[in-house]
């Protein structure tokens, strides 16, 4: 599931299982960098881990064990979204906005 914020400043992609509802996980992405995060016990969401520039490399988030897992649960779930596309910058942000 695909988010943007009011500002359009940032878009959460949730793993969202198809039930309508966000999941506990996901990514957040602002026009350079993003960062994993979760909304376990929370009202609104919580970064955690470390902030990414975009692009990423896609070898080089394997090693970040947070981030590889929810982007990778994120594209099992939603195959046409444009998460992966945004973060190695083959799609822009503004793009993404649209």
């Amino acid at each position: 599931m695909k988010t943007i914020s009011l500002d359009q400043s940032y878009i959460d992609y949730w793993q969202d299982f198809g039930t309508g509802r966000k999941s506990h996980f996901g990514i957040r992405v602002w026009a350079d960098r993003c960062c994993a995060m979760t909304n376990v016990g929370a009202e609104h969401p919580n970064l955690f881990g470390a902030t990414h520039s975009i692009p990423l490399d896609p070898s080089g988030i394997a090693s970040q064990h947070s981030l590889s897992n929810i982007t990778n649960e994120h594209m099992r779930n939603h195959s046409d979204s444009d998460l992966c596309t945004v973060l190695m910058g083959a799609k822009t942000f503004a793009d993404a906005l649209v």
